[in-house]
């Protein structure tokens, strides 16, 4: 598995960083067009929880993306191309969440788009340190900080409550979560054109090192 140790921290704090830099920002917009009511449930005694999610996501994270970015998109890719790696491994990551609750069409488009931003920072990254920390801090921003559900999984919530107001799929994604949502993908697809110039304009960048 391509876990390259030059820069690896570089590449974990920041792909940790936009992973829920990026999730905050579509949480905020959201709650700011009244796609959900939030409440603050912290407590002490929810640390050593809140711990345990944190190692639980990281490990989730990096566990799909050996399988679909490492293993998929990197057997793919050397027999038929990089374009091939990307489809045949977005198709498996959309068919391992198919019977999540709540699944419907925004839901797949969601799942399509998040897939294309993991699988274009492998590329051009080399490595599965970006995609992978990125993925995990997604996700634990997603359930235990802000409290909605994780691709249909909810009842996460440790730090905010989040509860969906209804006929605003376009700002909540409905049941299956945030993900879903109009905002979400227009913000990936945002990132999606940034990785795409970094990795194609700045390749020397320490991060940006596009895969052989």
């Amino acid at each position: 598995m391509p876990f390259k140790k030059e820069n690896f921290l570089k590449k974990v704090s920041v792909g940790y960083l936009t992973g829920f830099l990026s999730f905050a920002l579509i949480f905020v917009i959201s709650v700011l067009g009244g796609g959900f009511k939030i409440q603050s449930i912290w407590t002490s005694n929810n640390l050593p929880i809140l711990l345990l999610f944190f190692i639980g996501f990281l490990i989730q994270g990096t566990t799909e993306e050996i399988i679909c970015r490492g293993y998929i998109q990197g057997r793919i890719s050397q027999k038929m191309g990089i374009y091939w790696g990307i489809i045949i491994s977005t198709i498996f990551f959309i068919l391992a969440h198919i019977g999540n609750n709540g699944i419907s069409l925004a839901g797949v488009g969601g799942l399509l788009i998040f897939s294309v931003l993991t699988s274009l920072l492998r590329f051009y990254t080399g490595d599965l340190w970006l995609c992978s920390t990125l993925h995990a801090a997604w996700n634990f921003a997603e359930g235990p900080i802000f409290g909605t559900a994780v691709s249909g999984n909810s009842g996460m919530g440790l730090v905010f409550k989040s509860t969906s107001i209804p006929n605003h799929p376009l700002l909540n994604g409905n049941q299956f979560g945030i993900e879903a949502s109009l905002i979400s993908i227009l913000i990936q697809i945002m990132l999606i054109i940034v990785i795409i110039y970094l990795g194609q304009k700045h390749s020397r960048l320490s991060i940006f090192k596009k895969a052989a």
